[in-house]
């Protein structure tokens, strides 16, 4: 994916490998994590982005874009993927 195409503080989804991936700029750097929520599988870029959390759309489970860790219970986590921006494209190893 064109990194151009991704402005800071915003979301998209990315499907490598066929696997939905969802994508956040913020602050400059892009942070790659599962687009589906550790409670229910509900779709995570359909919540809404405060700060570096997303939240839930389905329950309000919230969790850090950065390390995919659950708000409320840190034992809780949802997958987070390694990213690289080179030559203005993202690249998310899976």
């Amino acid at each position: 994916m064109d990194e151009i195409q991704l402005p800071e503080d915003t979301m998209t989804v990315a499907f490598p490998f066929g696997i939905p991936v969802l994508l956040v700029k913020k602050q400059g750097t892009v942070y790659a994590l599962s687009n589906k929520c550790a409670h229910m599988g509900c779709t995570l870029s359909r919540g809404t982005l405060w700060g570096y959390t997303i939240q839930c759309p389905c329950h309000e489970w919230s969790f850090d874009i950065r390390t995919g860790t659950f708000i409320t219970a840190g034992q809780i986590r949802i997958p987070v993927y390694e990213t690289k921006v080179e030559n203005n494209k993202i690249y998310v190893k899976i």
